[in-house]
């Protein structure tokens, strides 16, 4: 058997009014005060100087939103939002607009070609396929080498990139000393 709920009691406008000038004023007092406790000696960069930055930026954010019906990223993005949320205007400069239409239809243009050309060619050759398989063979050989061996996994990889570093030069060096 369910237990019956009592019914959620609407907040009044004096209730609602209050709550909003508390969260507002506990965002302006941790604006002033969470940077100055960051500065506080000891100064260290741990778990609680975050938490003070993080806090110090939701604040900003609130304030922000609360006086402009905008968050500080959407004024970084430069689009102009309205208050549900849609996009009212956008701010590109009419210079700004042409080079991007002119770059969307140049994208276009080579989208098409590409098409074209492509034709012929969208499916790999039975070639390409082989080498593919070839290749895939080799490398699951060389893995289960370096298993076989003892290597693992992060050494194989900390192998590859010194390869790739050194353009593999200790592999050709150490099969000329072998």
């Amino acid at each position: 058997m369910s237990h019956p709920q009592p019914p959620q009691r609407q907040p009044t406008p004096s209730e609602t009014d209050r709550y909003v000038r508390t969260f507002h004023n506990v965002a302006l007092g941790a604006l002033i005060a969470c940077p100055i406790l960051a500065l506080v000696p000891p100064r260290k960069l741990d778990f609680f100087t975050f938490g003070l930055v993080g806090t110090t930026a939701y604040s900003a954010n609130y304030l922000t939103r609360e006086r402009t019906r905008r968050s500080i990223w959407q004024h970084v993005g430069g689009s102009k939002m309205g208050p549900d949320g849609t996009v009212t205007e956008s701010v590109v400069s009419p210079t700004e607009r042409a080079n991007l239409d002119r770059e969307l239809q140049y994208a276009k243009e080579e989208m098409q070609r590409l098409q074209v050309d492509g034709k012929h060619s969208a499916e790999p050759s039975q070639a390409a396929r082989s080498a593919r398989e070839a290749w895939k063979a080799q490398r699951e050989k060389e893995i289960q080498d370096d298993l076989d061996v003892g290597k693992g996994f992060g050494e194989m990889i900390m192998d590859q990139i010194s390869d790739v570093i050194n353009w593999r030069k200790k592999r050709d060096d150490d099969d000329d000393d072998g």
